[in-house]
This record gives structure tokens, sequence and C-alpha cells, in this order.
């Protein structure tokens, strides 16, 4: 059992700056994808300029949130975490935009989340 100065040693603030860094980047991904499959009336025109603007502003808005939250997270905790974008995108793409998702996709993000694990999970020193 931990005790309460563990606890208080361990910040949550950080962890939901980084949740939200990589909700923002899933969200961005897929707001640039539904820009660029609806661009039928050409690259340049008003409607498209302010959709891409939109997708690369969200996608920024979660570059923000990443720097705030490497101001307390390990990198080498806060890195892999980002890896939770695979599974944001996978559904994402299946939500929107009707792409398949077969077994080898979810063997595959499954992987990775289990890697994820390992690497955030803490283990006990022995003495």
């Amino acid at each position: 059992m931990k005790s309460m100065s563990q606890i208080s040693n361990f910040k949550i603030i950080p962890y939901v700056i980084l949740f939200i860094s990589i909700l923002f980047s899933i969200s961005g991904q897929l707001l640039m994808k539904h820009t660029m499959s609806h661009t039928n009336e050409g690259l340049f025109t008003w409607e498209f300029i302010q959709q891409l603007i939109l997708a690369v502003g969200v996608y920024c808005l979660g570059v923000a949130n990443w720097i705030l939250a490497l101001r307390s997270v390990k990198l080498s905790i806060a890195y892999p975490l980002t890896s939770l974008n695979y599974v944001g995108i996978l559904f994402g793409s299946y939500y929107f935009f009707n792409e398949e998702i077969t077994l080898t996709r979810i063997a595959g993000v499954m992987t990775i989340f289990l890697g994820v694990l390992l690497v955030v999970i803490p283990l006990k020193k022995s003495i």
C-alpha cells in the first residue's frame, strides 16, 4: 500500500494534460483527413482553407499541451503514451471514414497498447 507522501508526490494534472494532448492530436489528424477527403471544388477555396486552418489549429493545441505535459512527465513515459494515438485513429477512421478494422490491425494496436503498459507501469525495485 502506498503512503500518503507517495500519493501526494504523484501529480495527476500533467497526465491529464498529456491525455488532452493525445485527444487533440487524434482530432487534428481526423480533421485533416476529413478536409483532404472533401476537396472536390479545389484545394484553395475559402471553405478548404477554413477547414484546414481548423484542423491544423486543433493539432497545434495538441502540441501546446504536449509541451506543457513535458514540464512534469518523464519523456520516457510520455512518449510511449502517445502511441495511444494509434487506438484513437483506428476507431476514428472506422467511425468517420468507414475504414475497415481487420484482425491484423486489432492485433497490432493491442501489441502497441501492451507495450505501452509495460513501459508505463512501474516495477517494484528489489532491495
